[in-house]
């Protein structure tokens, strides 16, 4: 009897003690899943390597509708941008991001470098947006 009573507490212990990832709840629709803010590093775009950490761009990505998001991108050295009506689908590895007819970004789980250099797996946002002839908004961001 005792070894019965044993079994079954190992049992109710292995079967209660599971990661917590694995009892989230996962967003159900394509906006809930990018909505966020993303925020770049040196390690992602070496270009910002002279930036201070306070003046790098971010990313925001705000709901609009169950499909759709709207984008800010802020640079604290240059005026805001705002693009809505992104709308978004899904591909095999990735999400995409449309705008006016043409793909203005993925979004992806992809390994990502923190601030501080360590590896990662992460959301990985990567946005290209030809505003005009002379001005395209390159971003790579993480969240």
């Amino acid at each position: 009897m005792k070894k019965q009573l044993l079994f079954c507490a190992f049992v109710g212990l292995m079967t209660s003690c599971q990661q917590d990832d694995a009892i989230q709840p996962n967003p159900s629709t394509l906006a809930a899943e990018v909505v966020g803010t993303y925020r770049t590093n040196v390690y992602l775009d070496p270009s910002y390597v002279a930036v201070p950490s306070n003046l790098l761009p971010y990313a925001e990505l705000k709901t609009e509708s169950d499909s759709g998001v709207a984008l800010i991108y802020t640079n604290p050295e240059k005026s805001d941008q705002v693009i809505q009506h992104i709308t978004l689908s899904r591909q095999a590895n990735s999400i995409q991001l449309h705008a006016g007819g043409s793909v203005v970004g993925t979004l992806q789980t992809d390994r990502i470098f923190t601030n501080s250099g360590m590896e990662k797996q992460g959301k990985l946002l990567r946005l290209s947006v030809q505003n005009t002839p002379e001005r395209t908004l390159s971003f790579v961001g993480y969240r």
